[in-house]
């Protein structure tokens, strides 16, 4: 990597985009193990857009909940703060990263598709494998390739040729940015989580989903998580750029080291674990709608 694109790099850390709107007392809110209902209601009301979001994601088939969700407070009476929390700031990132007038840029519906599709499978999978931060698992999921999006808005004209090689040879996106950039979204990403305030564990998913084994211990198997889902939403058509090579899901780190906390893993039909989230893809589909509308 030359001088100059390692300083254009370098210089990003001091361009990051701040904390949109509300996100930072959200942010401060996922520290909090004993949120006020009443605080969270106050501070959402601030963002009436996001309020009517919020149900609306509440009241999507993925949650299935039996009763219309018709007020903050009982969203998260039927689905905890965390996870209201974590749903909240999802819509919050996904507007702050909306394209400019005139802005030339990735293919942002394709991006946010993956990541709330990688988001979706990695709430369902936290639950499944019983991962302790389980009601932050939607918003980290989400929140995972964030680092593309910052390299595409400051090195646009570079990271066109990052996507482009991904399909010209079929390469993970992660590979032709160092080819290209000499650096990767996870480290950008995780500059970003760092920024914003977010708990440790986001900028960890962030940074190390391709590398799960440099995670911490404390939080390696929700990174895990969150790079197994990664890969089975490649593996379900949610893909970004051009990658379309297979993975065998039991050769990944993500997987041992979910077996090595779930032994029962051992024992997974693989093919048919993959064909019963076919009831995930309209959700995936729904909820990426319902994030961008406003």
């Amino acid at each position: 990597m030359s001088k100059t694109l390692r300083q254009r790099i370098e210089a990003i850390r001091t361009y990051l985009p701040p904390i949109p709107g509300v996100f930072a007392e959200l942010a401060q809110l996922l520290h909090d193990e004993n949120v006020d209902l009443r605080v969270l209601g106050l501070v959402i009301g601030k963002d009436p857009a996001m309020s009517i979001n919020v149900l609306r994601i509440a009241n999507s088939a993925f949650y299935g909940l039996p009763n219309k969700v018709k007020t903050i407070e009982h969203a998260v009476t039927m689905l905890g703060l965390k996870e209201i929390t974590g749903v909240c700031m999802a819509c919050a990132a996904a507007r702050s990263f909306k394209a400019r007038t005139g802005e030339q840029h990735v293919d942002l519906h394709a991006f946010w598709l993956h990541s709330v599709a990688t988001g979706v499978l990695a709430r369902t999978f936290a639950s499944r494998f019983r991962v302790q931060q389980q009601g932050q698992a939607y918003l980290a999921g989400l929140l995972h390739d964030i680092g593309q999006l910052i390299l595409d808005r400051f090195l646009h004209d570079l990271y066109k040729q990052v996507v482009q090689l991904t399909y010209d040879e079929n390469i993970p996106v992660i590979e032709a940015e160092v080819r290209v950039l000499g650096e990767s979204h996870g480290t950008v990403g995780g500059w970003l989580m760092d920024k914003w305030q977010l708990p440790p564990l986001f900028s960890e998913v962030a940074t190390c989903h391709h590398t799960v084994s440099k995670a911490s211990e404390e939080n390696r198997l929700i990174v895990a998580t969150v790079s197994l889902a990664d890969q089975i939403a490649r593996l379900r058509g949610f893909g970004f750029g051009g990658d379309e090579t297979g993975v065998i899901l039991e050769d990944t780190e993500a997987f041992r080291t979910i077996q090595q906390a779930q032994p029962s893993m051992g024992e997974l039909d693989i093919a048919r674990f993959i064909m019963d989230l076919d009831r995930t893809d309209f959700d995936i589909a729904s909820i990426e709608e319902m994030m961008n509308a406003t």
